[in-house]
Parts: structure tokens; C-alpha cells; sequence
């Protein structure tokens, strides 16, 4: 599943192309549901925002995504993009790498003001890069992959394969602290080089498939490893431990540190969900609502359930008839679980607020709320049902949830 899914960085396809061949005009004003996106390739934090905005690379071009559950095209960079990384010592230069309206590969592209503006850093032989990433400790070297792991120490001007590459590598980052050293997520665990690409290694965390690997500004490497969960380890003892796991069947694709707050973490998921961190990796949210999902608005929540919701759908949305879905009263289907063990969480957030405000047809007693409850009060209700709900549920929520089927 996970061999199949990331060297898609490399065939983009179909709608991508299709999009991109729109009316320039149209294309620029467009605005969707973020959910709509299925794969989302890498993430920076908006320079331009407050941490409240992700700039994120997508098929159909650079879109940044809001809490609010929205995205809107950012016009200035024509391209499917499939590799973003933001420079560490100045987050406002951005690079990124993608195909053109005709599948061809536009290089390495930079922006030095947020995304505003791009140009290209080098017109010669430029090729995709499915993986980009920038050093903490030379800002002059920039690791890439496209057929091979490639090393650039002038900053993107020029590329260099290294002499070996990991079979079935997904993902490529420099070492915060060595030159030399590079570690790539795999197939068969994270590995690493201490010779520039020269031989390669186990890094020590485990041999299953490492679909992502970054590094924070206090020197800290993360890698995911599928079926166990966020790591966490520092040079050069490399001591691995688990950070968050309950990811299931699901994985981390990339992860951006707010350069602000940087205990605040933002990581795109294989659904194409966005999930964000306030604790530096220990515990996530759903990036939808976390505006909303302060512990005050949750504990409010928790309140007004406990009011209005409790009787029904039972102590912390455990349902009226726990382990059978299909139960019926007089009136239709009885109260439903609201944790992960029924299909809350096939719902977006907007779609679970309407069934609070209007009510459902499948049980009359499951009443509108309109009248009762605020749009505030029924916000804060959503953030603490969510806050009930499994790392997995929250990458699999709403339109996403097909693909967890």
C-alpha cells in the first residue's frame, strides 16, 4: 500500500494536468474544501500568516489551507507541486519543485517574499524533485530525490547524485548537525549516511517503511515508521523513542515546524488530511476547527454535551446501545456512537454541525438545536466530540473516509 502510493511524487497525472490547462483566471480565484484534496505532498507554515495557515503542495498547484476547512490556489506558481520545504534561517524563502500545465518538470523554483512571487533557481536540465529539504547546519546544502538521492551545496544551482541510494526511498533530509550526513525514509526503515551517499545504514528505527523523516530547530530528527508511529532521536547516539502513536493503518507524509512557536507541528497525512501538534509531536488534532479547539472551548463542550447529548448518545458518545449499530426504537435508529466506533467521523465538520442545528430524519427524537444552542455552542459540542476521537479517525474524517474503508 505505502510502495504504491508515495512514488506517485513522480507520475502526476489526469486532473493534475487537467487543472492546470483551466483558464488562467479561473484558475487563480478558485477556493474549495481542503478535503477534497487526496494527497498532499509536503507543508510549510504561511509566512504570511499568523501559524494559522499552511502552504501546502498538491496536484493542483500551491494552495494554502485554513482551519476553517478551505483552500485557495495561490496564483503565483503555476505548477502540480510535489516538493515544498521552507529555509530555515529565513521561512519567508520558500522552494519547490512540480511539472507544468504540460507534465513537463519546471526545476527547482524559489520565492523570497512567502510565495508571492517564484523564479527559477536553475533553467538548465531541470528535473522534479519528489523530496526537498534544506540543511540546519549549512544553508548553503539542499537534499533532493528524483531517480537518485541528489545533493546540491550552492543552494539549488547546481545537483549532484550520490553515489548510492536506498532502495524504494520515499523522503530525503540533511543531518541538523553534519555535512555529511543525510537520513532517508524507506521501504525497509530509515537509513542513513555519514560519507554523502557514499554507504548507507540502518539509523536504528526499526526495518519497517519510513514514509517520513524531518528535522526541528533545536536539533531534533522525527521519523514515522508505519505500524509504530512518530519517533523521535538526536545525534549522534540516535536513541529512538516513540513520540505519538494510535496512527493504525495510517501515516505521516511530511511535517512543518512553526518557526514561531515551535512546539507547534502541522503534518500531512496519506488521506490527505492535515493534522497539527501543540505539544511538539505528543498528541494531535484535526487542523480543521483547531482554531476552535482550545482545552476552554473542549471543556465547554464537554459541558453542553453532557446537557443536551449524554442521555442519548451516552457518556462520552459511547451511543444508546453500545456494539449494535443497527439498533431501532419506535422511532428509527437509535442514538449513535459518537466516538470512533460508529461513523461520526465519516462526517465533516460542517456536516455534523447541520445534523446538531437541523436535526435527523433517522430518529425524531434526534431534534433540532437551532433554537437551543447557539452557532458557538454547537462549535464547541463539535471540537469536544472530536477531541473523542483516534489519530486515525482525525486523518480519516469526512470525504477522507473512503480511503480508510
Amino acid at each position: 500500500m505505502i510502495s504504491a502510493r508515495l512514488p506517485a511524487r513522480f507520475a502526476l497525472l489526469g486532473a493534475a494536468l487537467a487543472l492546470l490547462s483551466l483558464d488562467p483566471a479561473a484558475l487563480h480565484a478558485q477556493t474549495g474544501p481542503t478535503e477534497s484534496v487526496s494527497t498532499i505532498y509536503g507543508i510549510v507554515v504561511d509566512p504570511a500568516s499568523k501559524g494559522d495557515k499552511v502552504l501546502i503542495a498538491t496536484e493542483y498547484g500551491l494552495l494554502r489551507a485554513r482551519p476553517d476547512g478551505m483552500s485557495e490556489l495561490v496564483p503565483s506558481l503555476d505548477a502540480a507541486v510535489v516538493a515544498l520545504t521552507a529555509d530555515p534561517e529565513d521561512p519567508r524563502h520558500l522552494y519547490a519543485s512540480g511539472v507544468d500545465g504540460k507534465g513537463k518538470p519546471i526545476g527547482l523554483m524559489k520565492s523570497p517574499d512567502g510565495a508571492a512571487t517564484w523564479s527559477p533557481v536553475n533553467r538548465e536540465n531541470p528535473a522534479a524533485l519528489g523530496s526537498l529539504a534544506i540543511s540546519r547546519a549549512d544553508p548553503g546544502l539542499m537534499v533532493g530525490l528524483a531517480k537518485s538521492v541528489m545533493i546540491s551545496r550552492d543552494k539549488g544551482k547546481t545537483w549532484q547524485p550520490t553515489a548510492l541510494t536506498p532502495e524504494k526511498t520515499f523522503t530525503v533530509v540533511p543531518s541538523p548537525t553534519d555535512t555529511q550526513t543525510i537520513f532517508a525514509g524507506t521501504m525497509t526503515g530509515l537509513m542513513v549516511t555519514h560519507d554523502g551517499g557514499k554507504s548507507w545504514a540502518n539509523a536504528g528505527a526499526g526495518d519497517k517503511p519510513t514514509t517520513m523523516v524531518a528535522t526541528l530547530a533545536d536539533g531534533t530528527v522525527l521519523t514515522f515508521v508505519f505500524g509504530t508511529g512518530l519517533m523521535q532521536a538526536k545525534e549522534p547516539d540516535l536513541k529512538w523513542e516513540i513520540l505519538s502513536d494510535g496512527f493504525s493503518d495510517r501515516y505521516i507524509v511530511d511535517i512543518a515546524q512553526d518557526p514561531r512557536r515551535p512546539e507547534n507541528l502541522f503534518a500531512t497525512m496519506d488521506t490527505g488530511a492535515i493534522l497539527t501538534s501543540r505539544n511538539s509531536g505528543k498528541s494531535w488534532i484535526s487542523f480543521e476547527g483547531s482554531d476552535k479547539a482550545t482545552p476552554e472551548r473542549i471543556a465547554r463542550g464537554e459541558a453542553l454535551f453532557k446537557k443536551n447529548c449524554q442521555a442519548c448518545h451516552g457518556e462520552k458518545g459511547i451511543g444508546e446501545a453500545p456494539g449494535d449499530p443497527g439498533a431501532k426504537d419506535e422511532y428509527g435508529f437509535k442514538a449513535p456512537a459518537l466516538n470512533d466506533d460508529m461513523h461520526a467521523w465519516h462526517h465533516d465538520d460542517k456536516g455534523i454541525m447541520a445534523t446538531i442545528s437541523k436535526g435527523s430524519p433517522r430518529n425524531k427524537r434526534m431534534v433540532a438545536f437551532s433554537k437551543t444552542l447557539s452557532d458557538t455552542d454547537i462549535e464547541d459540542l463539535v471540537t469536544y466530540i472530536k477531541s473523542l476521537w483516534s489519530i486515525r479517525s482525525l486523518a480519516c474524517q469526512g470525504a477522507r473516509h473512503m480511503k480508510c474503508m
